[in-house]
């Protein structure tokens, strides 16, 4: 199959996943903001923050291996198996691990809900390690449907327990639960894993392989968790746990670009890794990168263009002031898209330390752009850390990955970019919804003039591809 045909198609299959899965999440939003108030929303989002920092930690980052070694071992039965076992029974000892430590803790500190903390922490690890096996396995349709089974039981677990039994922030936390139990046992049983886990296929040397791979990950995660929601932490100490919860509010919107982003980039990590010793690389990195970026420019406008418009149906009055910073945090999350498509060259190289260092770089500039200006500018403050941290981070690895792939930024791209931003950063900041239009409409249109090359050859491949199935 061909290379870029190959990544579209399982594109297609994981996007079907997670789109589901979003809207569920999106839907979700404006029952937090009308039910739960910002502070109690805010202290249990500050409570998701942290269960994103133990997952990798206490799981290190063993599901980034599971994928990556699979990958290279899909026509080898035995040692599959070998990597299956090894990884769910380390996972198993980490998990018992983790819940130890944790009740141990909570014995000197009160943490609330410290219950339902310690089992979603559990069942996110052993829900992460099965995802990657289905991606490893190239069973992309497994993992769709799994990401979908999640997104529902979410939705409905929510909607039963905030509004039937009144249960209050802490139904976040059980409905996470109970999405990723319903995860973990359709994927045991859809990959017939329970004929591949066994003890005695567990081997010493598979699990030093996977962890020598994904310990040096570790780091990694931890500069992403401080890039990512450390300032949320710092806004709830110096501020307060309402004001974490306005922007909370503001994330979950820039966060769609990053949930429809992780389909792309789950099935540009596959191809990366499949494709890097091609002799036609530097060609295929630097069409595919290009054209991703100029997608994700669209997708990025369009947003902000949709906020606009449905932010005051969708969002409660007391997080309103949510306004004001989702357009930053858009243009932020943009250049996360190029950090992802420069990082699955690492991956691909497995140079997980290298991706790491790169990272670790980005985390500093956040936290002293925090801790520097959040008394004086407030959450604009977390904003702007952000921003600047991701542009770093996205110069820093564009210049890095020379060294291994010859990657050119097409000027039309960067041009593109530029004017769409602009002109869309204008519109939302003006607030009328009939300029938001004309310019939203221009924007589009100066995007497909600009693309019209790669706009006809796509059109032209997919009329192809109907005339054949007709």
């Amino acid at each position: 199959m061909n290379k870029k045909k190959e990544y579209v198609k399982n594109t297609c299959i994981l996007l079907i996943g997670k789109f589901v899965t979003q809207f569920m999440s999106l839907f979700l939003l404006p029952l937090y903001t009308h039910y739960l108030l910002s502070a109690d929303y805010g202290l249990v989002d500050l409570y998701q923050t942290y269960i994103s920092l133990f997952v990798p930690v206490f799981l290190l980052c063993l599901d980034s291996a599971v994928f990556r070694f699979l990958i290279d071992s899909r026509n080898n039965k035995e040692e599959k198996e070998k990597i299956i076992s090894s990884a769910v029974i380390k996972t198993l000892i980490q998990a018992i691990l983790f819940a130890i430590i944790f009740f141990i803790i909570s014995l000197f500190v009160k943490i609330q809900y410290y219950q339902y903390i310690i089992v979603n922490v559990i069942f996110i690890m052993f829900s992460n390690i099965f995802l990657q096996i289905c991606r490893g396995e190239g069973k992309n349709v497994n993992y769709s449907i799994a990401c979908i089974i999640t997104g529902t039981i979410t939705l409905i677990s929510n909607l039963i327990l905030i509004i039937g039994f009144k249960f209050g922030a802490s139904s976040i936390l059980i409905s996470s639960s109970l999405a990723n139990l319903c995860c973990i046992i359709f994927i045991f049983i859809s990959m017939k894993l329970y004929k591949i886990i066994d003890f005695r296929k567990h081997s010493k040397d598979t699990e030093r392989s996977l962890t020598k791979y994904s310990v040096p990950l570790i780091p990694n995660a931890l500069s992403w968790w401080i890039v990512n929601v450390s300032d949320r932490t710092i806004i709830s100490i110096v501020i307060n746990t309402a004001a974490n919860g306005i922007y909370t509010v503001s994330c979950k919107f820039s966060n769609i670009l990053n949930s429809v982003f992780s389909i792309f980039t789950m099935s540009w990590q596959e191809s990366a890794s499949l494709h890097i010793n091609d002799e036609d690389k530097d060609e295929f990195f630097s069409s595919m990168i290009n054209n991703i970026y100029t997608f994700f420019t669209l997708i990025s406008i369009s947003l902000i263009f949709i906020v606009t418009i449905a932010f005051k149906i969708m969002i409660g009055e007391q997080y309103l002031d949510a306004y004001n910073y989702i357009p930053i945090l858009i243009l932020a999350n943009s250049f996360n898209v190029l950090i992802g498509l420069f990082g699955g060259i690492y991956i691909a190289k497995k140079m997980t330390k290298k991706m790491t260092s790169t990272t670790i770089v980005s985390a500093i500039i956040n936290l002293v752009i925090n801790v520097a200006l959040i008394k004086f500018i407030g959450l604009y403050a977390a904003c702007f850390s952000t921003l600047i941290s991701y542009l770093t981070m996205a110069i820093y690895r564009y210049f890095d990955v020379q060294k291994y792939v010859k990657v050119k930024i097409y000027l039309k791209t960067i041009v593109t970019s530029i004017v769409s931003f602009v002109t869309a950063f204008i519109a939302y900041y003006y607030n009328n919804t009939i300029v938001s239009i004309v310019l939203f409409i221009i924007n589009i249109g100066f995007v497909s003039v600009f693309n019209l090359k790669t706009i006809k050859k796509y059109f032209n491949t997919f009329i192809m591809k109907f005339q054949k199935n007709k």
